[in-house]
């Protein structure tokens, strides 16, 4: 769970961090002496608990809770996968990591600069281990940085910040861009990390209005941008689909919407799932906000249609059901990806997925 911080880095956006709790919150620890099962069925009556001692207590009962739940809901395919990581995320979201003087209190535990920034007028407070786990994987990613296929410089996603795993979708786009020349004015719809911005840039494009409602997402792409110097090309825009953007005229939108239906909760599930209607409201703006000359490049994946999620393709619906767009090309690739041994049935449906990059127009 996110909240907004009164704080904020040299940013004019509201950014979103971690919530944090009062030490008088919490009374039960867990200790290298507490016995575990015991500790579980605590967890599962909604109990919190806060780490006490040491780092390597936290860790080995992290462990022994995620292998307890692995060996209850074991994994065989994307829906079984789901209902493990939703049973683990029930009961982590009890336990908690006492913070002290922007440090974790536990010995050998480590450090994360991001804590003195995040809450500078917090001296003493609890913060859910899980989301201390998941900021310390971010600021390594943050410091140091991903490079994406055909970029020359690294992208530094900041902390909440949806980056792709997978460059299949970006390697058809950095080719499709290396055969257009005439565009010149585009919007980057939904940016997260911004690293489709940043193949515009590569390719000519000098001037690119990049949106997001996620507000650390564009925290992130500004200081990409002033890291490279492209700050003064970028137009930054903290909204949802075409709102506010009435008085552009782009001649490109290009949107990698989420791939998979399902609800989602947090700013990083909204860039991976999408809702019920998502896609009948994009169409319906795009068409009523598109100029007649521009063109729009969607990225989509089949990875719903191979893991059995859903069979619905809401590009390939709006062209067959609605008479508003028309295709001007389409490409698309294997997903090449390597899988975890343990993981058996993603590497199944990786057989069966491909990225795909639609081009359309807007009918008269």
């Amino acid at each position: 769970m996110i909240e907004k911080i009164p704080h904020q880095p040299t940013s004019a956006f509201t950014l979103q961090y971690p919530e944090t709790l009062s030490l008088l919150q919490i009374a039960a620890k867990i200790t290298a002496e507490s016995n575990n099962r015991q500790v579980l069925a605590e967890l599962r009556k909604g109990h919190k608990f806060c780490f006490h001692g040491t780092w390597g207590t936290a860790m080995a009962f992290y462990s022994w809770l995620k292998k307890q739940i692995q060996n209850r809901y074991p994994a065989t395919d994307y829906t079984s996968s789901r209902i493990q990581r939703e049973r683990l995320n029930s009961l982590t979201e009890n336990l908690f990591l006492p913070i002290k003087n922007h440090k974790p209190d536990l010995a050998k535990a480590p450090g994360n600069p991001w804590l003195k920034e995040f809450y500078p007028g917090e001296k003493e407070f609890l913060l859910r281990f899980t989301d201390y786990l998941g900021m310390n994987g971010a600021r390594q990613w943050y410091e140091k940085g991903i490079q994406f296929p055909g970029l020359n410089h690294k992208v530094h996603p900041f902390y909440g910040t949806y980056f792709p795993t997978r460059t299949e979708h970006l390697e058809l786009f950095d080719k499709w861009l290396s055969g257009e020349k005439d565009n010149k004015n585009a919007i980057d719809m939904g940016t997260g990390c911004g690293v489709l911005t940043f193949y515009m840039l590569k390719h000519g494009i000098r001037n690119i209005v990049a949106t997001d409602i996620n507000p650390n997402s564009l925290y992130s792409l500004e200081q990409d941008l002033e890291r490279t110097g492209m700050q003064t090309l970028v137009k930054l825009m903290q909204t949802s689909f075409f709102d506010g953007l009435e008085n552009t005229q782009p001649d490109l939108i290009v949107f990698n919407p989420p791939w998979i239906p399902m609800e989602t909760h947090t700013n990083i599930d909204k860039a991976m799932y999408y809702y019920s209607g998502f896609f009948e409201d994009f169409f319906k703006q795009a068409y009523e906000r598109m100029p007649e000359s521009c063109r729009l490049v969607i990225f989509f994946s089949t990875f719903a249609r191979a893991a059995g999620i859903s069979h619905e393709h809401p590009v390939e619906e709006e062209l067959q059901s609605c008479n508003r767009f028309s295709l001007k090309e389409k490409f698309q690739i294997n997903i090449q990806q390597k899988t975890s041994p343990r993981k058996d049935w993603l590497s199944q449906i990786r057989l069966h997925e491909e990225a795909e990059l639609w081009v359309l127009t807007k009918k008269s």
